[in-house]
């Protein structure tokens, strides 16, 4: 107990104030001040320890007493529990000394009981117990299961995790597809997203399965997964020269990024042709941006899929021809085998079914034989126009600047054939710029 407690009681007990006369000769009896405790303390009073595989801890033993202090026993019981290296007992710890219990916990309850000479607690019981770390958890958010990539698009990988004992940022998150193998390690925010870029390139076409992994401290693990699909297909924004053929009067304006059909000459014709990707015919969307203008107004431009097993020429007839057709007396020919989407800007007469801007669909290069057709609105001189084409065999689609025109099934020749996309146009005694610009080219591997 303190010091100045015993103090009082001494002064109490013994009458330190009011002593008995001593005479002379007398011998001072007084009875002396008695001597002090010990006391113990332990710290901690308990643990609670969630492991990986093992947790080393130490339990504290201290003299907070007046005297000597002897630890005289100390006891393990239970499951899990052990101690590590201790000196053997008992031992005598001089006030304010204090000695280190190792104790190593695997899975399980335990308690420890020291005793000692402290007159007030000779025994001490300390609760020990050692449960395993759970493993995180994690949910994909998206893309959803069974989603449709089309190509040039990247895609945004997003997980939710959480863990019950570690911080949402002590976790690692990673995605990897059953194609395309590792496709990064995304760090996670304090709300508990990991978030991922996933490029558009290389990515392999077709269905894959995605998985994301979340790993703890404790090297914990769990997952999810989704599959999805992604459509055959390219982009072109910057032109790989080597994977084109040029033909006529067609080039590629390094300055503008843009693909030149023809400049504003006259009896002009020119075709580009991409020939590192085939393409189906009868299962294909393509999209683009076209320019006509800057001329006397003639004669159009063409979208061609040639196919690669009944080509000679990737250069079509002039004149009314545009640099895809043939078969009509107002050109000379070759006509392209495939099929070829028009959008013509000149009244060719007869050939024509119609004296206004229109577009026209043609088999193999037959100019005068449609098998679909619409009139459009002025497509000279107005700027820039976005021209959309989805062929799902037999049905085809057609939209310029967001308008459908054409949505119908064609018939009288083949849509089933692998080819080569490309552009054709041509200029005769009228002329015209005709340009293209941000080529998307998507084939239909996925079931939508």
């Amino acid at each position: 107990m303190p010091l100045c407690l015993l103090l009082v009681l001494g002064c109490t007990e013994y009458n330190v104030g009011e002593k008995d006369d001593v005479g002379p000769g007398d011998t001072d009896t007084a009875t002396p001040l008695p001597e002090g405790e010990p006391d113990l303390s332990v710290s901690p009073t308990g643990l609670e320890e969630v492991v990986c595989t093992t947790t080393e801890q130490v339990i504290t033993l201290s003299n907070v007493g007046d005297a000597d202090l002897t630890i005289t026993g100390l006891t393990l019981s239970g499951d899990g529990w052990s101690f590590g290296s201790i000196d053997p007992l008992p031992w005598t710890l001089a006030p304010t000394e204090a000695v280190d219990v190792p104790v190593t916990g695997t899975l399980g309850t335990a308690e420890l009981v020291v005793e000692s000479d402290d007159p007030d607690t000779p025994s001490w019981t300390v609760s020990l117990e050692a449960t395993a770390d759970t493993v995180p958890w994690v949910v994909i958010t998206s893309p959803a299961d069974g989603t449709i990539i089309d190509p040039g698009a990247d895609v945004t990988l997003v997980a939710e995790v959480g863990d019950t004992e570690d911080a949402a940022e002590a976790l690692s998150v990673t995605w990897t597809s059953d194609t395309d193998g590792a496709l990064g390690t995304a760090s996670v925010d304090p709300a508990g997203y990991a978030t991922l870029t996933w490029p558009d390139t290389p990515r392999t076409e077709g269905d894959q399965t995605l998985q994301v992994t979340v790993e703890d401290t404790c090297g914990g693990q769990s997952g999810d997964e989704l599959t999805l699909c992604q459509q055959a297909g390219y982009v072109v924004d910057e032109l790989d020269l080597s994977a084109w053929h040029f033909e006529g009067d067609a080039q590629w304006d390094t300055t503008n990024d843009w693909l030149q059909l023809t400049s504003a000459g006259t009896y002009l014709v020119g075709t580009a042709f991409k020939t590192d990707e085939l393409v189906d015919g009868g299962s294909v969307e393509i999209t683009f941006l076209f320019y006509i203008g800057d001329g006397s107004g003639a004669d159009g431009l063409s979208l061609t899929v040639i196919d690669k097993d009944r080509m000679t020429t990737f250069l079509g007839g002039t004149g009314c021809g545009i640099g895809y057709g043939g078969d009509a007396s107002c050109t000379g020919g070759p006509a392209l085998p495939g099929w070829s989407l028009e959008v013509d800007t000149y009244d060719n007469g007869s050939v024509d079914p119609t004296p206004d801007d229109h577009l026209t669909f043609t088999f193999d290069g037959d100019v005068d034989d449609w098998a679909a057709w619409a009139t459009l609105p002025e497509m000279e001189d107005t700027g820039w126009h976005e021209l959309t084409v989805v062929v799902a065999d037999p049905h085809l689609t057609v939209a310029v600047d967001g308008t459908t025109y054409i949505d119908e099934d064609v018939s009288g020749g083949s849509l089933a054939f692998e080819g080569y996309v490309g552009f054709t146009a041509g200029t005769g005694s009228a002329t015209n710029l005709h340009l293209i610009d941000s080529l998307e080219v998507t084939e239909y591997t996925c079931e939508e």
